[in-house]
């Protein structure tokens, strides 16, 4: 109930403000953007022998973009930016007073293209065109588990575990401090984004911060995006990105979006390997922190695709599906979002969500899979 009277009392107090989002003095411009809001939902979560559900739950999440950009020139500005999200699970053992996470970045913007320094995903996060989502659960990189468990998928405070992928962009270094470089359109109207990320261990990501690797831990990612305008007045864009991280793990994705008035589909690839034996799969974990195959992500494959349709200017839908397995042993997800929103108006959202997942672990018992379904609805409001 504090929780609840918590965020009614924010989204009360920001609505006033949702108005005045940008404010400008003489080459300056503010501005604050994001959505915040509340979901219900219903979710039952089926293992092999035994049930482990909790019938019905609550989460309250903002997410917000604050920032001040100079202008030098039309063409030529500076800005300072924070990417802040609270997010409230009453079920979440880990984060009892909530889970608060602020990302500062710097960037130049310019007819050269874009220049980010800071806590960002990578270039090749970022122009990846895969199935997408129209909510903040996603499909890549899903916060479905606040829902439905999936054993996994695990980065609490203490312990980390990806025995799978979790998207088909590439996204290890998480958002790490780095170095981020997108071009404007050049030829053929093509993107190519370059980054660079030290230590990449050192953020919320999917190598845990307690790993020990022999060899250099930074990550750099390379990313290319082409956007093409197809004759029957639809729009095509593809995306094709590299990673290499910690001297050993390379990943490599594919996407693809068409879109054609009010539809849309699209769709993506990822194909991650380890080259060199300085960094093995951790078959045998003697860190507590660390179970077994916590990294079995490191060589795995993932593929998803996305159906999505604005039925009227108020009303959009969207049917989304992540598979991923890992190539040493059994792990892999199967999972299903079908997401409504409706806006209500300029500044609220009311949403109607529906999940599916089946997920398998190395072995077949019962704590190590799990199959169930989740139906989610709230109300947001974007300012």
């Amino acid at each position: 109930m504090k929780k609840l009277l918590f965020f009614s009392t924010v989204l009360s107090a920001l609505s006033g403000s949702a108005y005045a989002a940008s404010y400008k003095y003489d080459n300056w411009e503010f501005t604050a953007s994001g959505l915040m809001g509340g979901y219900y939902g219903i979710s039952q979560t089926k293992k092999q022998y035994a049930t482990n559900s909790m019938p019905n739950r609550w989460v309250y999440r903002t997410d917000a973009l604050f920032g001040a950009n100079y202008h030098f020139s039309p063409d030529h500005q500076l800005g300072v930016f924070g990417n802040f999200t609270l997010v409230f699970r009453e079920h979440d053992k880990d984060y009892r007073n909530g889970d608060w996470r602020f990302y500062p970045f710097i960037t130049d913007k310019s007819k050269y293209g874009e220049l980010t320094v800071g806590y960002v995903y990578s270039a090749a996060h970022e122009l990846h065109k895969g199935a997408k989502d129209i909510t903040f659960f996603g499909i890549d990189d899903s916060n479905m588990i606040y829902y439905l468990s999936n054993p996994n998928w695990g980065n609490g405070k203490h312990s980390t575990k990806f025995a799978t992928p979790k998207s088909t962009s590439i996204m290890v270094d998480g958002r790490a401090a780095k170095i981020k470089y997108i071009t404007p359109e050049l030829f053929g109207n093509t993107k190519f984004g370059f980054s660079y990320t030290p230590e990449n261990d050192n953020r919320r990501g999917m190598v845990s911060r307690y790993a020990d690797y022999e060899s250099n831990e930074d990550g750099v990612t390379a990313a290319m995006q082409n956007r093409w305008e197809l004759p029957d007045d639809s729009t095509l864009y593809t995306s094709f990105g590299y990673g290499i991280f910690n001297g050993t793990d390379n990943e490599m994705s594919f996407g693809v979006t068409w879109v054609k008035d009010k539809f849309n589909i699209a769709a993506g690839y990822k194909n991650a390997w380890v080259n060199g034996n300085k960094n093995p799969i951790t078959y045998k974990s003697d860190n507590p922190y660390l179970p077994a195959l916590f990294d079995n992500y490191r060589e795995s494959d993932a593929y998803n695709i996305s159906v999505g349709y604005q039925f009227t200017e108020k009303f959009k839908s969207n049917l989304a599906y992540l598979h991923t397995e890992a190539k040493n042993t059994r792990n892999s997800d199967d999972l299903y979002i079908f997401s409504n929103v409706y806006s209500a108006n300029k500044y609220i959202d009311l949403f109607l969500i529906g999940a599916y997942l089946n997920a398998k672990g190395a072995d077949k018992y019962a704590d190590d899979n799990s199959k169930g379904y989740a139906a989610i609805t709230g109300i947001g409001l974007k300012f």
